[in-house]
């Protein structure tokens, strides 16, 4: 935290600090697999670890997977229950919708939820993924979910100076903030 001259905390900073904290107190947890790139593998610690949570007795199920997953994930996700995505084709482009009715009214303990960074069709319940996160964590569903760098809205101009390629879809950083565990995996 930045200390002015006269060595007190700057408030701003102090309200923000706090702002999050109450927005924290009001929702559920929220752990985000952070890759430094695709195919790192965050995918699959990410099912892994709801993998663990059900052998150890909590509720999990899968709330969206990409669909071109690695045989490890697609073995992983054999074993947990999925709540099938919602299919919708919007200008030539089919849309993997998270499925909030159901996941609200199954309501389990843990969701997991893959590709973070997504964007919904025009006329969604949420523009984003992200937000449809927000949603289950305000309704007190824990999330566990992954995504990468260059996905981060904050961060995309620095790694395409270095790549040279731009994410198309984003999540704020603001709300990775939020998270209450961010694990980094790297190759």
């Amino acid at each position: 935290m930045a200390n002015r001259p006269d060595h007190r905390p700057d408030p701003e900073e102090l309200l923000r600090r706090v702002q999050a904290e109450e927005r924290r107190a009001g929702r559920s947890r929220l752990k985000v697999f952070l890759g430094y790139a695709p195919r790192v593998g965050k995918s699959l610690r990410m099912f892994d670890e709801g993998r663990r949570r059900k052998l150890r007795g909590e509720d999990v199920v899968v709330g969206a997977v990409q669909g071109n997953v690695t045989p490890d994930v697609r073995e992983i996700v054999s074993r947990l229950e999925v709540v099938a995505s919602i299919r919708e084709q919007h200008a030539g482009r089919l849309y993997e919708v998270l499925d909030l009715t159901t996941l609200f009214r199954r309501h389990p303990g843990v969701c997991l939820i893959d590709e973070l960074a997504y964007d919904n069709p025009p006329g969604s319940r949420n523009p984003q993924r992200w937000q449809d996160v927000q949603e289950l964590l305000d309704r007190g569903i824990a999330v566990i979910t992954a995504v990468n760098v260059q996905h981060i809205r904050e961060q995309q101009d620095r790694v395409a100076q270095i790549t040279g390629k731009r994410a198309a879809q984003s999540a704020p950083e603001e709300f990775l903030r939020e998270a209450d565990e961010i694990e980094v995996v790297d190759a």
